[in-house]
């Protein structure tokens, strides 16, 4: 099982949401919601996030894990990815209003 299936899997159990996970030149990491063919940035893990000078999509995968699976240590980090889900999730569906569709969920976009 590679890496990064239990901490999406958690996600997508959590959230009821598919969820991508990506890296940039940058040294950072991007958690994207993906619904209705829409991506929504939920939250850039950056080095200073680990206080490290790099950052591997590994780590920042182990910590959502640990967050999902009540680690007091990253319970801050749950409560910040629930309310940017929450957030996430309201902006894609006011870019499928906005492309006319009135309810995603009953057009099986």
């Amino acid at each position: 099982m590679s890496l990064k299936e239990p901490a999406l899997r958690l996600l997508r159990e959590r959230y009821s949401e598919t969820f991508a996970i990506t890296s940039s030149r940058e040294k950072q990491i991007h958690l994207f919601l993906i619904k209705y063919s829409l991506w929504s940035l939920v939250r850039t893990f950056v080095p200073k996030d680990f206080k490290s000078d790099k950052i591997e999509i590994n780590d920042v995968l182990s910590l959502i894990e640990s967050a999902l699976n009540g680690s007091e240590i990253e319970g801050s980090l749950l409560v910040s990815l629930d309310s940017s889900i929450k957030a996430a999730q309201e902006r894609i569906l006011s870019k499928a209003r906005e492309f006319g569709v009135k309810d995603p969920s009953e057009k099986g976009i």
